[in-house]
């Protein structure tokens, strides 16, 4: 394992996508504060100096590539498992955020770095942890582990926890282990109606509920539909 850690930084993504060539796979890199974190859509993250996890890691290896549609959920189940270690209960909002009664906790961003094909992913996660107040316009406030938890936590114990749930989920896909029956029962959208944007067009849809697969699949205008992430974006 290769942990690589900064006070401040840019984003740790754009760490890694400027310097995958020189760095092995499954490299880890957290920062105490991101001057320029970003999530979906390039919405800005925003995150207190040394209260939250932020980190990427670095997916170099080539069973893991062809993998792709499955890594955003992977790495939310991952995070799923680790906070039941302190009592809380989280699911997930297809396909890369994390909620905990009804308010984000964490979010992730996917990126490839692709050339003539895909030379490496980067899994990008920001965990509010002992964050307490959030400054700025939100639909609905974020919460974080200390809210829910009642008391601040350990940072670097979590990180070493949440490291060791990834690597050990992302060895299960190597191994072509079978998440979905696990996966589907933390599905908070399944049986919503919510109004998203597909495929650049407001609709009111319902969702049916996170695929085998890992789709989407959602009802809307008399139409059943299979969505890929990157097809819908969610107003709620």
């Amino acid at each position: 394992m290769k942990t690589i850690h900064f006070e401040t930084i840019d984003s740790t993504n754009t760490y890694l996508k400027n310097n995958y060539q020189f760095l092995d796979n499954m490299t880890f890199v957290s920062a105490d504060y991101q001057s320029s974190g970003r999530g979906r859509n390039n919405r800005n993250w925003k995150s207190e100096n040394g209260d939250n996890l932020l980190f990427s890691l670095l997916i170099k290896e080539e069973s893991l590539i062809k993998e792709f549609k499955t890594l955003s959920i992977i790495s939310a189940f991952s995070l799923i498992e680790v906070l039941k270690e302190y009592g809380i209960e989280a699911k997930l909002k297809w396909p890369n955020d994390v909620y905990v009664n009804d308010r984000k906790i964490a979010g992730i961003l996917l990126e490839a770095v692709t050339l003539n094909k895909i030379e490496c992913l980067i899994i990008g996660m920001g965990i509010n942890v002992n964050q307490k107040e959030f400054e700025g316009d939100y639909l609905r406030l974020p919460t974080s582990i200390a809210l829910e938890y009642k008391q601040d936590v350990d940072l670097n114990l979590f990180k070493i926890m949440l490291y060791a749930t990834l690597e050990d989920n992302l060895k299960k896909v190597r191994e072509n282990y079978d998440f979905y029956k696990e996966i589907v029962q933390y599905d908070y959208l399944k049986d919503r109606e919510v109004y998203a944007l597909i495929r650049n067009e407001k609709k009111k849809i319902k969702v049916l509920g996170i695929e085998k697969d890992f789709s989407l699949k959602v009802e809307y205008e008399g139409i059943i539909d299979n969505l890929e992430s990157g097809e819908i974006s969610f107003h709620i």
